[in-house]
């Protein structure tokens, strides 16, 4: 049974804090640099009483003056360093590029390329530079590469026959110096609008607050704490739903509050600004305390790739479904296996009938700059009782138990759950949907949509043959989480398709037999195709004059292809050849005679 915190005290005088923002070294760090600063307490009357918990923020000792920053314009900010992102940290800098696209961007040291990778999802078109003091530098969603480095990869992608590409060059192969141009911002990738993404990552390939290393990034505003959440720790209700009673308040909301007595966590909705208040900005330091005590503690400087889609532990996934909001727990579960935190008493407090605990929640940013929230929790057994919101109108089925593989079948379904799938005990919830148009089969509603998971399950589902007569491999699974209809792909043998997916939605069967739309735009020198596919989505594309591959790319977000055809095809009469294929085999073809 986990250690609790007992309160028992009388409602303190409020004090006026404020927190040093020099602390004990992380990983072996140290400073030259560390000053403390005492809190200041107005007329204590019991000093015992009124103590007060003094944050530290980590010190660290990277270099303030070896790197630039990547653009010759000041640094405005779209994104900061472990914002919470859907099912992922942000790992470094989002850069405003003025709205446009083809803005220099320069090496932020000497160094050498030392990858380069070019895909239409992701990080786009990405370069990254190693530098002799052992970290790397990474520039995401560029238009182009300038010069050496845009041959190098245009040469590999024509040997290779691919615009997908992921190239290593070797160590001096491709050098670079401190304020040389190595590309053009762009907006490509799974980029929302033109930007530049920008990380820096040590030797272990972890990402760092690149705002750690001297930048020249202004910050002239403080952090806002706009929410208080208060949880009541009933692990049957995380089990039964996913998520505990709870209820949201504003600052002014809160300032005394009512509860019956019982075991409580809190958590927040925060956010910190640096130029202006059009962008809403991650939080990197907080801490909470009860009646002075330390209850939690984060400070976020460093961050693992590998770790990145436990970020649902850290958030509340039911709220992000239920409110579209980010909120962050004040308090850390045994399945969260980030070093974040510093945390006494399971970050929960217990209070019986009578018992006052006075509470107090900080944000911080890199600055110095505060915000914070001081109420009072009274137990009293006609106060507040915390509810779940929303309904759950599904049929109860085993229970699925960490450390087992969950295996259920309900009709022509069948789901294996692999115990590396989910966070902690839950009671899987089906419930029989009826058969929407179009669909082969009904359908079927796995758990709560809101339930994050953090690899595959495997489903599968027994096929009428005559649908198999009919469809044969074209036949798929999809999902309809949102509202609406998504691809879940899938694989037939005999009468069975099988497919994994990494979401609790609702399922059916459908099937694939539209080929890709190609529509051309402009056919000059420069060219631009419009490409589009009804469900299963693009996987292979192929461009060709007079039989001879050449470079085009892909742009998902404009359902666009373009290009330039190269100088060796001489002017006059072509024959362009441009090929489509869907993730389910079917094919489209362009063939065109064009005039160059």
């Amino acid at each position: 049974m986990k250690a609790k915190l007992e309160i028992s005290v009388l409602l303190m005088l409020v004090v006026s804090f404020f927190a040093c923002t020099q602390g004990s070294p992380q990983d072996n760090e140290t400073s030259k640099d560390s000053v403390e600063v005492a809190p200041v307490v107005i007329e204590p009357q019991e000093p015992e009483q009124n103590k007060e918990y003094v944050f530290k923020r980590p010190v660290h000792n990277y270099p303030q003056d070896y790197f630039r920053n990547p653009i010759d314009s000041p640094v405005l900010l779209s994104g900061t360093f472990c914002e919470l992102r859907t099912n992922h940290f942000h790992g470094g800098l989002d850069i405003r590029t003025l709205g446009m696209e083809g803005l220099s961007i320069k090496s932020i040291a000497d160094g050498y390329v030392s990858r380069i990778k070019v895909s239409p999802y992701g990080y786009g078109k990405a370069l990254y530079v190693t530098h002799p003091n052992g970290y790397t530098s990474v520039y995401g969603h560029l238009k182009n590469f300038s010069g050496e480095i845009a041959e190098y990869c245009e040469k590999a992608q024509y040997n290779q026959r691919t615009f997908e590409i992921e190239l290593y060059p070797k160590a001096g192969e491709l050098k670079v110096t401190k304020g040389q141009e190595i590309a053009k911002s762009g907006n490509t990738g799974g980029s929302g609008g033109p930007h530049l993404h920008f990380e820096i990552r040590n030797g272990k390939s972890e990402a760092l607050n690149p705002l750690l290393f001297g930048l020249d990034v202004e910050d002239k505003l403080p952090p806002t704490i706009t929410r208080v959440l208060v949880y009541k720790k009933d692990r049957e209700s995380l089990v039964e739903y996913g998520t505990y009673p709870y209820e949201r308040y504003t600052p002014s909301q809160i300032r005394t509050l009512k509860l019956e007595p019982g075991t409580y966590s809190f958590g927040m909705f925060a956010k910190d600004f640096f130029t202006d208040y059009r962008y809403k900005l991650g939080i990197n330091y907080c801490w909470l305390t009860a009646n002075g005590e330390l209850l939690y503690n984060y400070s976020i400087d460093r961050m693992s790739f590998e770790l990145g889609r436990y970020i649902n532990t850290h958030m509340d996934p039911y709220l992000k479904y239920a409110t579209g909001v980010n909120f962050v727990r004040l308090f850390k579960e045994d399945y969260n296996p980030y070093w974040y935190y510093k945390q006494d008493h399971n970050g929960e407090i217990f209070i019986k009938q009578g018992d006052t605990v006075n509470m107090k929640l900080y944000v911080m940013d890199l600055a110095g700059y505060k915000d914070s929230v001081i109420w009072t929790v009274i137990a009293d057994t006609m106060g507040k009782r915390l509810r779940i919101g929303g309904s759950f109108p599904y049929d109860e089925a085993p229970l699925i138990k960490d450390g087992t593989t969950g295996k259920v079948s309900r009709g022509p379904w069948s789901i294996s759950i692999p115990d590396a799938c989910f966070y902690h005990d839950f009671k899987l919830r089906l419930k029989d949907k009826p058969r929407r148009a179009n669909m082969l089969s009904d359908g079927l509603q796995i758990h709560y949509g809101y339930t994050p998971l953090h690899t595959y399950y495997d489903v599968t589902y027994q096929l009428d043959p005559s649908w198999v007569k009919l469809y044969g491999d074209k036949l798929c699974a999809v999902s309809f989480g949102g509202g609406g209809m998504s691809y879940e792909g899938g694989t037939v043998s005999g009468n069975t398709l099988s497919f994994r997916t990494r979401s609790f939605d609702e399922f059916a069967i459908y099937y694939d037999k539209t080929p890709p739309r190609i529509r051309p735009f402009s056919l000059g020198r420069n060219f631009r195709i419009g490409v589009s596919d009804n469900l299963s989505g693009i996987e292979r594309y192929i461009c060709s004059v007079d039989d001879q591959w050449v470079l085009m790319e892909y742009e998902p977000k404009a359902s666009t292809m373009f290009g330039r055809f190269p100088d060796w095809i001489k002017p006059g009469k072509h024959e362009l050849k441009i090929v489509v294929i869907d993730s389910k085999g079917n094919r489209a073809e362009l063939k065109r005679d064009i005039y160059l």
